[in-house]
């Protein structure tokens, strides 16, 4: 199956799309991290500014062309900023003021240096109702510490990702102390909490009864927060193999597994994993035995999955701490297995 016309509506790619999976890892620049954070504190349960459907929902009005073309977090910027002019929380006039005063400033160059870096150790401007921008902060722009470092301008939506934090941060409605928690919060979450459960489950049947029925009580018993998300744990066994797919966007088990890959936001396992999962399988170096039941389950916004590999032969008297080695983020998703031992 090829490519749909441009003007297809982008907002399901399952078996919309033919082409190898490029499996090249990213690691998040700190202005993704950033852009994540934001959005996942404007969508918090003290917030509630709008929920994942509507911010899919402004990402699914734009054409294919540009949808693909946009990288991910710019694309999580749109929404976001869209969605608040929307609701009259950033009046459109006030950020297209505050992008007009940071242009103007030399302040809309790639970042010299790493956000998060405060060059102050207050936020007592971010209290006032009004701008004042004549002192260089990190509310004024996070991103740029030497300001000849960088000579390429940030793209207009990056540019509109730091116009809406200023924006924020000057009305209270976030804090710079809210956004690297929540970065913090986001570095912090990772595989090694999915291995920890799959060890626990290897280990410990009644565990893993525990963890088949209510995944989220299991894993708080392992002290880990799913974070609102509603997880089912899928087993694999030597008659059953489970696979994990997003059609629609990137949902993900993140307060488990951390952030999701690169590859399993694009466009080709998005589009594959539904209508060639062992084709997908193959290209990450999987190879089911004959006969082996093959299910591909499709994440959504009330619904993650974690993949519970079967566990490797020889292992016998192995502890979970050791176990928990073997367990790989790509085998919690479906498209690898344990490693061996």
């Amino acid at each position: 199956m090829h490519d749909l016309p441009h003007d297809h509506p982008p907002h399901d790619a399952g078996g919309r799309f033919d082409g190898v999976v490029a499996r090249a890892e990213h690691e998040a620049a700190h202005w993704e991290k950033e852009a994540d954070a934001i959005r996942m504190l404007l969508a918090d349960g003290k917030r509630r500014f709008f929920t994942t459907d509507e911010s899919r929902r402004v990402q699914e009005q734009l054409d294919s062309e540009t949808y693909w073309a946009m990288p991910y977090y710019e694309r999580w910027i749109l929404a976001f900023s869209t969605l608040l002019m929307d609701k009259g929380l950033v009046p459109e006039a006030a950020l297209l003021a505050e992008e007009a005063r940071l242009r103007a400033a030399g302040l809309d160059r790639v970042e010299g240096a790493p956000a998060g870096h405060h060059h102050h150790d207050d936020d007592h401007d971010h209290d006032h109702d009004h701008h004042d921008h004549d002192h260089h902060d990190e509310a004024a722009h996070p991103y740029q510490e030497d300001h000849d470092a960088a000579e390429q301008l940030l793209s207009p939506l990056r540019l509109r990702g730091l116009a809406v934090r200023n924006l924020l941060l000057a009305q209270g409605v976030l804090t710079a102390e809210e956004i690297r928690e929540e970065i913090a919060r986001m570095d912090a979450r990772g595989p090694h909490h999915g291995a920890a459960l799959v060890a626990r489950a290897w280990t410990d049947a009644a565990f893993a009864t525990r963890l088949a029925q209510d995944a989220v009580a299991a894993a708080a018993e392992l002290g880990l927060d799913a974070a609102g998300t509603k997880l089912a744990a899928l087993f694999n066994t030597a008659a059953r193999h489970h696979l994990v797919v997003c059609t629609l966007c990137s949902c993900y088990p993140r307060s488990i597994l951390g952030r999701p890959p690169a590859w399993y936001k694009s466009r080709a396992y998005r589009a594959r994993a539904v209508r060639d999962p062992r084709g997908i399988l193959a290209e990450f170096g999987t190879t089911l035995p004959p006969g082996m039941e093959l299910r591909v389950h499709d994440s959504n916004a009330e619904l993650r999955y974690l993949v519970v590999p079967a566990r490797p032969a020889g292992t016998e008297g192995w502890d979970a701490a050791r176990l928990a080695t073997l367990v790989t983020r790509d085998s919690m998703i479906g498209v690898s297995l344990a490693r061996s031992p």
